[in-house]
């Protein structure tokens, strides 16, 4: 695009029922776009409405088969070819003398919407060559590869046991990963690792990088490995959350009625707690240091009446909450000095050693039976396809100084091939899915990719995702730093005014970056865009105020330890959803009598 123009984005059509924001992520044009789509906001329509959008262009009308739309589900892909089928046919009844319309019906088969997998299948077979791949590859069902994997476990393990000398740090792993029972333990253990990282673009580097991080030299150096600065974030929000509890607990004590001869206990203790939250934000050292100082102690006598049994039940249980798990922090990170963590370290680094030769061992005997029996599970296809779209050797930089391998010839001709890449779930993407979509789409700052997601709704690290990719394309989009466009569809067409309110109210207490990695302000709000009718007067009380359902995993079913006449409740837009703080348990037998 010359002088950097942007294509002429489409008018919105007069008369429809978009939302300006859903016009703006179905009409951006010439660059990269990121739309941040809250739960309800219509981002499936949309997604079908951009695509109308780009092969209906009255000046440029594409191809169907020259967009790549991934989608994180089989079912989401046949559900997205569906929508646009009825669309097209549609707009042919609408227009039958546009015959590109009947042309885009007939491709829509062999379009190029699915999930990252299928098309990762579909570049090794179009590409095999290029890599002495077999094009025949099939995919194990999760039973075979299951029963597979235990196999070449059992083998790799039996060699380590025959070869290895007794003492050596093998043994020293197996022993603490083994019980009377068998070493199943262990094998777990290289199994995990396995698959974790198998998630990365890089893995054998990165398991070796791994290792290498144990092998520390002294406290200084141990204070500057990224994972002594994440505990120490972790043990200040740990704090931070005991502080609120003390304060709870002091409010309490203070009420007319409460255990008043608690509060000089209380306030002492919350600004012991409170100085070693300073001393969170410094250095290790300084943070050790002043765990070593006592906090609690013993609570003064509380007789008579003019003290409430409950309250001062419940003062004394939260404090004795918040005195366990200062304990416990300072059990499990502050009794050694850093200077003796920094050799029990390296001491464990032999172990981390064998172990990441276990688990590389394990990768090739894995790869080598399923080549044997030609076959790949879902982490070997998005492999084989990133080597495919990558020149020969490239794959190792990828993680390293350059954000990507250079593209193959491969890559080069999905890229001429696809004018536009859509990516709907992208909070749901791994580090690999990220660079094989990256590989076929243009750089910027004449991008092409289309990115459609929600980190709030990211659910699947379990599964590898990375939501954080998403997150740094959403702040550099936002601020300008990285060239691309961030729109939100905010707007919940999906639910009710009170159940907007008090979900909005119940993530803005517990959500924020240091917990959920985004902030829940008013740009991650959801937003009321339905249409459904308000309660009437003569229903009373109004149906649809939402209860919060709390299970107290602490005690037993029905044991509530709260105080009469505080509910859990849920206030929201005007307080108008009060809740009844009702345990699920109680809800339950209330709905069966």
């Amino acid at each position: 695009m010359e002088n950097n123009e942007r294509p002429k984005r489409p008018q919105k059509p007069a008369g429809s029922n978009w939302t300006e924001e859903q016009w703006q992520a179905i009409a951006c044009r010439g660059g990269n776009a990121l739309v941040t789509a809250g739960a309800g906001s219509g981002k499936t329509r949309v997604l079908v409405e951009r695509v109308l959008q780009l092969i209906t262009d009255q000046d440029n009308p594409l191809e169907i088969d020259r967009l790549l739309v991934v989608t994180f589900t089989n079912a989401a892909a046949a559900e997205m070819k569906q929508r646009i089928g009825a669309a097209l046919e549609k707009a042919i009844r609408e227009n039958p003398r546009f015959t590109h319309l009947r042309r885009q019906l007939l491709l829509l088969n062999s379009a190029h919407i699915s999930t990252v997998h299928s098309f990762c299948l579909e570049v090794i077979r179009q590409y095999y060559y290029l890599r002495d791949l077999n094009p025949s590859l099939r995919v194990l069902d999760e039973t075979e590869a299951e029963l597979l994997r235990q196999e070449v476990m059992e083998e790799i393990l039996e060699e380590y046991y025959e070869k290895q000398e007794a003492g050596s740090a093998f043994y020293r792993l197996a022993e603490i990963y083994s019980s009377d029972r068998g070493d199943r333990d262990l094998q777990l253990l290289v199994q995990r690792l396995y698959n974790f990282s198998r998630s990365h673009t890089r893995p054998a580097s990165w398991l070796r990088e791994k290792a290498v991080a144990f092998r520390v030299e002294g406290a200084a150096a141990l204070e500057q490995t990224p994972w002594l600065q994440e505990l120490q974030r972790e043990c200040s929000l740990q704090l931070e959350s005991i502080i609120g509890r003390l304060q709870e607990a002091l409010a309490l004590a203070e009420r007319p009625g409460g255990p008043e001869p608690y509060v000089g206990n209380l306030q002492a203790e919350l600004r012991a707690v409170e100085k070693i939250r300073e001393a969170s934000f410094l250095s290790w050292q300084e943070l050790f240091a002043a765990f070593q100082s006592p906090v609690f102690s013993r609570l003064p006598q509380c007789r008579g009446d003019a003290y409430d049994p409950l309250l001062k039940e419940r003062v004394a249980k939260v404090r004795d909450g918040c005195k366990k798990e200062l304990e416990k922090i300072k059990g499990e990170f502050f009794q050694r000095t850093l200077e003796e963590q920094a050799q029990e370290l390296q001491s464990m680094a032999p172990l981390l050693d064998i172990l990441a030769e276990l688990v590389l061992a394990f990768e090739e005997r894995y790869r080598q039976v399923k080549d044997e029996k030609g076959a790949a599970d879902f982490a070997d296809l998005e492999h084989y396809a990133l080597q495919i779209l990558s020149r020969p050797g490239e794959p190792s930089a990828l993680g390293g100084p350059s954000p990507l391998p250079e593209p193959s010839e491969a890559a080069l001709e999905c890229r001429s091939r696809f004018a536009e890449v859509l990516v709907d779930e992208y909070q749901d993407i791994n580090p690999v899915q990220e660079a094989i979509l990256r590989l076929v789409s243009r750089l910027e700052p004449e991008g092409n990719l289309f990115m459609v997601g929600d980190v709030k709704q990211s659910i699947y690290r379990f599964r590898l995702a990375e939501p954080e990719l998403f997150l740094q394309k959403y702040k550099g989009y936002s601020s300008g730093s990285l060239p691309g466009e961030s729109i939100a569809l905010a707007r919940n067409f999906r639910s009710r005014r009170e159940i907007l309110a008090g979900v909005n109210y119940l993530f803005g207490q517990i959500m924020d970056e240091a917990v959920g990695e985004i902030e829940y302000d008013g740009e991650a709000q959801l937003l009321y865009g339905a249409f459904y009718p308000d309660s009437s007067p003569e229903e009373g009380e109004n149906p649809y105020t939402p209860e919060l359902l709390l299970i107290d995993r602490s005690g037993a079913p029905g044991e509530g330890d709260g105080i009469p006449g505080e509910g859990s409740s849920v206030p929201g837009e005007g307080d108008v959803v009060p809740g009844n703080g009702a345990t699920v348990e109680e809800e339950l037998e209330e709905m069966t009598e």
